[in-house]
């Protein structure tokens, strides 16, 4: 298929309340939709939102480099783009929304939902953990509630405040689901090695989902020691880019990657470490720090396609926004249920449905 035209639209979501991110504390997210048409009149959709932690020189570049890698895309082909690994940019969230746009445009093309087009037996379901926030007063609450409404994981902010204190309102939220509810720590690379040590030991007996990032210096051979004396998997999320894919794989340092597509720099990067993660036993994550339903929902159908179905991933955070560009996918008993309309099966509000 012939591209036709491109367009970016810039969009402003303010947030229910303040999501506390590894560098950044998010009260509004911003970013920008990318929409490709083809010819025929089919037009594909994809979300380019870099992290508040790129500050606003950093966000200004990756809209100027999205809005000239769009006007390049002009009269080209699609899959002659995909195929061309300098044509979809090396900035990971321009690329990922371009690669989005063009696999949306195709699945369309070809009548199937994105993730059946990226897998012929993708699932329509993708569970998901419940995003609980830090461990506040109010944690217990929102993990019952989330438990009432069929989730299965909670993940939780830790590392803000003193492990001891940390410990005991963990305890709370574990007293007040019953042990029910599979609990995912994020810690953020919080704690020195002993702080760490001490705390994932104390976690003997609690139903211990995963904890992620807990070391503040990480090493692959300080996390693999540490992986080693716990029975849960640890997770490597912002330590992937600066420790490297292959040095945390080759040293057991962790059970399980969390990856945001969008950093990674889109679907094929993301099917590609899946698949090398799956050879090396080591289970994928994908989440989203806010997204708008147009990153979610793409994140969604690429999660069905991954090699290996099962995880829980983290992309229930749909809920915290005042409003979205698109309608949102429906959660059901702690699953995002895929839209079952050719590509994405969603158009930002107020654009003609297709398919």
């Amino acid at each position: 298929m012939r591209i036709t035209a491109a367009r970016v639209h810039p969009y402003g979501l303010p947030l229910v309340r303040p999501w506390v991110a590894a560098r950044a504390t998010l009260t509004e997210r911003r970013g920008w939709l990318l929409a490709l048409s083809a010819e025929g009149g089919t037009v594909g959709w994809g979300d380019c939102a870099p992290l508040p932690s790129s500050g606003v020189a950093g966000q200004a570049r990756v809209a100027d480099t999205l809005d000239a890698m769009a006007q390049g895309l002009l009269g080209r082909d699609t899959m002659e783009v995909r195929g061309d690994e300098r044509g979809l940019s090396t900035v990971p969230e321009v690329r990922w929304a371009i690669e989005t746009a063009l696999f949306d445009l195709e699945a369309r093309h070809a009548g199937l939902p994105l993730g059946r087009f990226l897998k012929g037996a993708a699932s329509g379901r993708v569970m998901v953990n419940a995003a609980l926030g830090p461990l506040d007063a109010g944690c217990p609450d929102r993990a019952a509630a989330a438990m009432a409404r069929g989730f299965t994981v909670g993940k939780i902010k830790v590392g803000v405040g003193r492990v001891a204190d940390e410990r005991d309102a963990l305890a709370e939220v574990v007293a007040r689901t019953q042990g029910r509810l599979a609990i995912r720590l994020d810690a953020n690379r919080a704690w020195p090695q002993a702080e760490a040590r001490w705390f994932l030991e104390s976690l003997a007996g609690c139903p211990i989902d995963g904890v992620e990032e807990p070391l503040a210096d990480p090493t692959p051979e300080r996390l693999a020691r540490l992986q080693a004396a716990v029975p849960f998997p640890l997770a490597a999320d912002e330590s992937v880019p600066v420790l490297g894919i292959d040095a945390l794989l080759d040293t057991g340092a962790v059970r399980r990657l969390v990856v945001k597509p969008a950093r990674l720099g889109g679907i094929t990067a993301t099917l590609s470490l899946a698949a090398k993660a799956r050879r090396a036993g080591v289970e994928v994550v994908l989440t989203s720090v806010v997204d708008s339903a147009i990153g979610v929902t793409a994140a969604a159908h690429l999660a069905a396609a991954m090699p290996v179905g099962g995880a829980v991933h983290g992309l229930a955070t749909l809920d915290w926004l005042v409003r979205d560009v698109a309608p949102a996918p429906v959660l059901v008993g702690g699953a995002l249920v895929l839209p079952t309309g050719p590509g994405l099966g969603l158009c930002p509000h107020g654009q003609p449905p297709q398919g």
